[in-house]
């Protein structure tokens, strides 16, 4: 395996798990000189499938040792596995001594992935570049994504949505920092495609923006008003003006939970949507509450509640 956030000690690539590069002193001369050789030939700006055995032998000609970030390896690799990866433009920049200045974890995630990938490879850029290499770079953002969609409003609100949207589906929603249960982009871009109408409950949410956060509410609204409307509209009326309500209502309890002085960015998004399904239920079942609360730690933690709110043909009509 590669050092996590460590240099390497050789100009030839550690072995990864799965993928072993163990090669002979006259490989390593073929290789070599077959590199040489397509640098000989002006191979600037070639567009190419790049293969897991020709990864192979850039990484070998490299010279750099910079760090190899396995967590990014195994990101990249599951996109391409996972058939997400895609051909965008980005290059392999390799300096004209062989060294490679970008692209060393593209390379790495081939090779894990043993799947080859189409890329552009440019040589003969100066080793002095390195430098400037990403250091301007602005990464994209899921609003970004939805942009290209055409979601001209509240963009990375509804990218928030939808990320809750789908941990929620993934059933990662207690664990969703964790780096194997990131969403992609390309994740987002998909699940929007399926689920337009996310854009129209954030429109909703924003009208509570001040008291709870939209990312969450629009998440919460989206998905209960896909299964029972008109407990999902209740919801929201309730949260936007709870004057005539009962205290002992599910919703307007929920709205107080929210209303209870903290900073809605820096509430517990988790918590809020296990609360917020716990009061969609209680609802649902006609249930006056004493108290809303999820405890999810101790010795009487709470499974994180499921959303059990189906309306009946005769309820939905």
């Amino acid at each position: 395996m590669p050092p996590v956030d460590g240099p390497r000690k050789t100009s030839v690539p550690p072995l990864r798990s799965g993928c072993p590069i163990s090669l002979s002193s006259g490989r390593r001369a073929m290789a070599s000189a077959k590199v040489s050789k397509q640098h000989d030939m002006a191979f600037d700006g070639v567009r190419v499938m790049l293969t897991p055995e020709r990864a192979t032998e850039l990484l070998e000609h490299n010279q750099l040792n910079r760090p190899v970030k396995d967590q990014h390896v195994k990101r990249i690799a599951s996109q391409i596995v996972s058939g997400k990866w895609r051909f965008n433009g980005d290059t392999i920049k390799i300096s004209d001594d062989g060294g490679i200045l970008d692209g060393q974890h593209r390379l790495w995630a081939i090779i894990e992935a043993k799947v080859a990938v189409e890329t552009i490879i440019i040589r003969g850029i100066a080793r002095e570049a390195f430098a400037t290499i990403d250091t301007v770079r602005a990464p994209r953002s899921g609003g970004d994504t939805l942009s290209l969609l055409g979601v001209s409003r509240h963009r990375n609100i509804v990218s928030g949505a939808l990320c809750w949207y789908l941990r929620h589906r993934r059933g990662v929603l207690e664990s969703y920092r964790a780096p194997q249960n990131r969403v992609e982009n390309s994740d987002i871009e998909a699940a929007f495609e399926q689920n337009r109408n996310i854009a129209k409950a954030v429109d909703k949410a924003m009208r509570i923006r001040r008291l709870a956060n939209p990312s969450v509410i629009g998440f919460v609204y989206y998905v209960a008003s896909t299964r029972n409307p008109a407990l999902a509209e209740r919801m929201m009326a309730v949260l936007e003006n709870p004057a005539g309500v009962s205290v002992t209502d599910a919703f307007f309890m929920l709205r107080s939970h929210f209303a209870s002085g903290f900073d809605p960015k820096k509430r517990d998004p988790v918590q809020s949507i296990a609360l917020a399904f716990k009061a969609l239920n209680a609802a649902h079942n006609d249930l006056e509450l004493k108290h809303l609360k999820w405890q999810s730690q101790g010795q009487v933690a709470e499974e994180f509640p499921r959303l059990n709110i189906m309306a009946d043909k005769a309820e939905a009509a």
